[in-house]
């Protein structure tokens, strides 16, 4: 596996593609209550030229022991610091829900920025358009992520799951009520949005924000399902990563 040269890195930064010559790295935010582990799949089915990496937040998988990040700056300057050592090869962000808030926030405060951001079912940056999440009762949030397609393995019946699980949800909520881009942000890379037709999260102004953020072209695709489609449409997603990562969001070629 690839190794990440300073220390603690490994914990917020996972290599999920065994050691070789990738021309792109494509690095993976989760999203909110998610961890690296989301995209392990993803490394059997992503094409050789590209290397797979995905964030690890504090609170999850084997950084159970540290506290949910509850302050968006500290995490942004944490995954900066992990991402210092692959400036060697270009990168693409891709974040999920909250990853791509977070994705957008360390590609706009990153000393080498990334030559393409893909977004996914994340809402408008303009707004903490869902902050009304956090004073919902448990009984309310647990019904709103399961309506979402967000809880369909976690029910009242493994309570030990969902004592585990709101905590970290609604630290991570918190985080995307946080990161919040004033109007006059330009993204200076490509976009390309992704979004689940059936999202009750993602709408119409939320497309129209991303366009508007971008300034320009964004390659927009449509998913079946809800808010995680991720997983649902794992292989519709990766054929439209392909299709980005070798078009749009390609990396320069090589100089000879």
């Amino acid at each position: 596996m690839h190794n990440i040269p300073f220390r603690g890195a490994e914990r917020c930064l996972k290599a999920l593609t065994p050691t070789r010559q990738g021309k792109l790295r494509l690095i993976c935010f989760p999203h909110a209550g998610g961890s690296a582990g989301t995209f392990r799949a993803w490394s059997s089915l992503l094409c050789s030229d590209i290397e797979l990496f995905a964030m690890q937040y504090p609170g999850r998988e084997d950084r159970a022991d540290e506290a949910p990040a509850c302050q968006h700056r500290g995490l942004v300057a944490e995954l900066q610091q992990a991402l210092a050592p692959l400036q060697d090869k270009p990168c693409v962000f891709f974040g999920h829900s909250l990853g791509g808030r977070l994705a957008l926030a360390t590609a706009l405060s990153a000393r080498l920025p990334p030559i393409g951001l893909i977004v996914s079912a994340c809402s408008t940056p303009y707004a903490a358009k869902h902050g009304h999440l956090l004073r919902l009762t448990r009984s309310a949030l647990i019904e709103t992520l399961h309506e979402s397609g967000q809880t369909t393995a976690i029910t009242d019946e493994n309570a030990d799951l969902l004592d585990a699980y709101l905590p970290l949800i609604r630290a991570d909520l918190l985080l995307a009520s946080q990161l919040i881009f004033p109007r006059e942000t330009h993204l200076p890379i490509p976009l390309a949005v992704f979004y689940g037709e059936d999202d009750l999260w993602v709408d119409r102004q939320d497309l129209a924000d991303w366009r508007l953020l971008a300034g320009g072209e964004v390659h927009e695709r449509r998913f079946p399902g809800r808010h995680l489609f991720l997983n649902e449409q794992r292989n519709a997603v990766i054929d439209a990563l392909h299709t980005l990562l070798a078009g749009p969001l390609s990396a320069p070629p090589t100089p000879r």
